[in-house]
């Protein structure tokens, strides 16, 4: 395991998000957007002028990515849905587990990948059934079960040569690979990617840099770590947040990785031990990430 040539993380914005995740970074408006699942938030920050804007939204987002003409394309409590921060348009398309929602299913994470499709898989909330799945949302808005069932789905990303995708189930601390065809969009041969050993949190969410490498939150453990293609540790970043949920490169030259955190159950004596609970985090980088692909394009 090597350090790398890395900045100390440091808190890029100050916020008290309750369950942080998806952030995802626009080269267009050179900003970074993630939301507030818990307290039903979706925020877009300019580093550069360190500008700072928020949208109060109607249900749980899980995840979002980019869909052209200002909208966003979600992964909701209520299914897949559009989202147009200009007029605040909520427009719902697709609810694949509809007939979950007896047993409190919401979509948890998602990401658009490099032929415009959405993927996001959904969770039991809070978290202790088998029965969520992975999905595909197409850009004919058709939707595919590709995998399950599982309890939480996470870490979706894709190999740089789009050969290979990988998807986590953070309940049983297991990330997998699977063999990708980008132009049907299709999976298979699953095999185990990492193991997180109990006791070192558990698998959240996850990118992938240009070299191939795969970042992955470690959720409880106040850590992210760089695994190489094999899935060995190459370097670790700790955090002073135990709850780190999801990283993603951004920045002029995609080098700055950003962390999204949580502060999901936290009492007084927890913020008086991590004060910046919630915050989103930054660490300069000596490698580059991936720019995030656009719904439909």
């Amino acid at each position: 395991m090597r350090e790398g040539k890395m900045s100390e993380p440091y808190v890029a914005v100050r916020q008290s998000c309750v369950l942080g995740e998806s952030p995802i970074w626009s080269e267009v408006e050179q900003a970074l957007y993630w939301v507030d699942i818990r307290n039903p938030m979706i925020f877009r920050w300019y580093p550069e002028s360190k500008a700072l804007q928020s949208w109060r939204v109607q249900t749980e987002i899980g995840s979002i990515g980019f869909a052209g003409d200002g909208r966003l394309i979600a992964g909701t409590r209520m299914g897949f849905a559009f989202i147009n921060l200009a007029d605040g348009e909520f427009h719902l398309l697709e609810d694949p587990e509809g007939e979950g929602r007896m047993n409190a299913v919401r979509m948890n994470d998602g990401k658009v990948d490099r032929s415009g499709r959405f993927w996001c898989g959904s969770m039991e909330d809070p978290g202790y059934g088998e029965v969520a799945s992975l999905y595909r949302f197409d850009t004919d808005h058709t939707v595919h079960r590709m995998e399950g069932p599982v309890c939480i789905s996470n870490a979706i990303c894709w190999s740089p040569d789009n050969r290979t995708m990988y998807f986590a189930d953070s309940l049983k601390r297991k990330v997998w690979s699977y063999d990708f065809d980008a132009s049907t969009g299709t999976i298979e041969n699953r095999r185990d990617f990492i193991q997180v050993q109990e006791g070192d949190g558990v698998p959240d969410g996850a990118t992938v840099d240009s070299e191939g490498f795969v970042w992955v939150a470690h959720m409880r453990a106040g850590q992210v770590k760089r695994y190489d293609p094999d899935g060995r540790i190459e370097r670790e970043i700790s955090f002073p947040a135990s709850m780190t949920s999801c990283p993603a490169f951004g920045g002029p030259d995609m080098s700055t990785l950003y962390v999204t955190t949580a502060s999901s159950r936290f009492e007084v004596e927890d913020f008086e031990r991590e004060p910046d609970a919630g915050s989103l985090f930054a660490v300069e980088t000596d490698v580059r990430g991936i720019p995030e692909p656009v719904f439909g394009a």
